[in-house]
């Protein structure tokens, strides 16, 4: 579609650029398009931008989460050009070049941008197993699992009975990326360094945690001799390293791996992604995890207005493997996407190319144990982990926030402390459809009456879930 064709949508005067997802990908995109003469709109269904590198460390107690996400509003408040509407888009409408929202209008485009990330696949058991192994994509994923440990811990100091115990105090992640890796040895310091001052009457000696991956090794992107390196600095840490078998089952309880029965009130999946079905309604090609096959100018074939990048599009590097779900692979391909765009607008010469990716190989370990791999070089243990701390906080947005967190990076190095260690749990809203003007009596036994069977509900739920844990 070359620049002179672009039609406004519904005869507006000028051509409007949807952007879906406000994330990486997609600010890279909004920000190429600062100047041009398009009416911008970004569509998210959270109000902020959430720097997902260091989500584990939310689920650990390191950060907090207003640490690490930044309303989307005050990153773009200086574009004129641009609207941010909060809701959720359902599906696209190619033949009429449409955006179909889940509720509103739906938004018309000349061209249209979707970077919605990706979504944890449970390989076909996400109706069986989500519930209780907790993936970890966004903010809520987060707080929940940090939530789930913390409560485990509390609950085991309390517990009389020591099978039920040692299930309270140990955890398992599944996965075997840079992700499962940093969270494991994350969880490993704090379980047996922070812990043991604030639950004196736990012997967090007993405490257990294993890390399962289903292939060969560990960081499988990269190098073997890395990957024996991560292995044996996990086990260093007291991480049980199991690979080469797959996770079978998934309970309340605990996991199977193979024939093996690990009792765990805490399970981690930091494995698998998939494409989010809002890419699929193109209509386009995808790939087995529902990524869309995209050309090299991350247009999708068949539908030169529409572009796909981050992790919902399927793109091939520079070693002709799938790019990784990179925060810098993203912002490459959004700001190529954003300045081809422009050139259309403009009505001038697209821009060359884009040239494979490779990205910086980086991992973190332990709290002061990384990989990195760059440039045809390599390098290990504290240098590499603190180039990967300072390379992730200079992607960052907002200032005060990395202050804050190199603050807590600080204190953690000399004290082992974590200052978010809370149990951060939603307290029950009042119901819609309370009348304004009902008496102050009343509303309360409507809203008890209305809220009873949902607590009763979830009281319920958690007790069948632990009895039931109890009696395997």
């Amino acid at each position: 579609m070359r620049a002179e064709n672009l039609t406004p949508a519904r005869g507006r005067s000028r051509p409007k650029v949807v952007v879906i997802g406000g994330g990486f990908a997609g600010l890279a995109v909004i920000r190429e398009l600062r100047d041009s003469n398009a009416e911008v709109t970004l569509v998210d269904r959270n109000n902020h931008h959430l720097f997902q590198p260091f989500l584990f460390q939310v689920a650990t107690s390191i950060l907090e989460p207003a640490e690490i996400a930044t309303p989307i509003r005050s990153l773009l408040k200086d574009m004129a050009n641009l609207r941010v509407e909060m809701r959720e888009a359902r599906r696209i409408d190619t033949s009429r070049r449409v955006v179909v929202m889940g509720e509103g209008d739906d938004l018309a485009y000349d061209i249209l941008v979707i970077a919605t990330g990706a979504q944890t696949s449970y390989f076909g058991h996400e109706s069986e197993w989500a519930e209780h192994a907790l993936g970890l994509k966004t903010l809520s994923d987060a707080v929940t699992a940090r939530n789930r440990l913390l409560k485990a811990f509390e609950r085991a100091e309390m517990e009389s009975d020591p099978a039920k115990q040692a299930r309270d105090i140990s955890v398992v992640v599944v996965g075997g990326g840079p992700t499962s890796v940093a969270m494991t040895g994350t969880i490993s310091e704090f379980v047996r360094r922070t812990l043991p001052a604030d639950f004196r009457n736990l012997d967090i000696r007993r405490a257990r945690l294993v890390l399962i991956e289903a292939g060969p090794r560990l960081l499988p992107a990269f190098s073997e001799r890395h990957s024996s390196y991560a292995s044996k600095a996990l086990e260093r840490a007291g991480v049980e390293v199991r690979l080469g078998v797959p996770v079978t089952h998934v309970d309340a309880a605990g996991v199977t791996v193979g024939e093996e029965r690990i009792e765990a009130a805490t399970v981690l999946w930091c494995t698998g992604v998939q494409g989010v079905p809002l890419a699929r309604t193109l209509g386009a090609p995808v790939t087995a995890n529902g990524k869309v096959a995209v050309a090299n100018d991350f247009s999708v074939p068949g539908h030169p207005d529409c572009f796909v990048i981050g992790d919902a599009a399927h793109v091939v590097g520079a070693d002709g493997r799938p790019v990784p779900g990179l925060a810098s692979a993203a912002q490459h391909q959004g700001r190529y996407a954003g300045k081809l765009i422009a050139a259309r607008l403009r009505g001038s010469a697209p821009p060359a190319p884009p040239k494979p990716f490779a990205p910086s190989k980086l991992a973190t370990i332990t709290r002061h144990v990384g990989i990195a791999e760059y440039g045809g070089r390599s390098i290990t243990g504290f240098p590499a982990w603190l180039m990967w701390g300072l390379l992730h906080l200079r992607t960052l947005t907002g200032g005060h926030s990395k202050l804050s967190i190199l603050a807590n990076w600080l204190r953690l190095l000399v004290t082992y402390r974590r200052s978010a260690r809370l149990i951060v749990e939603q307290r029950p809203q009042l119901p819609d459809d309370m009348p304004d003007d009902m008496p102050d009596d009343m509303m309360l036994t409507q809203f008890e009456t209305k809220t009873f069977g949902l607590v009763a509900k979830r009281i319920s739920h958690e007790q069948t879930r632990h009895e039931s844990a109890g009696t395997k």
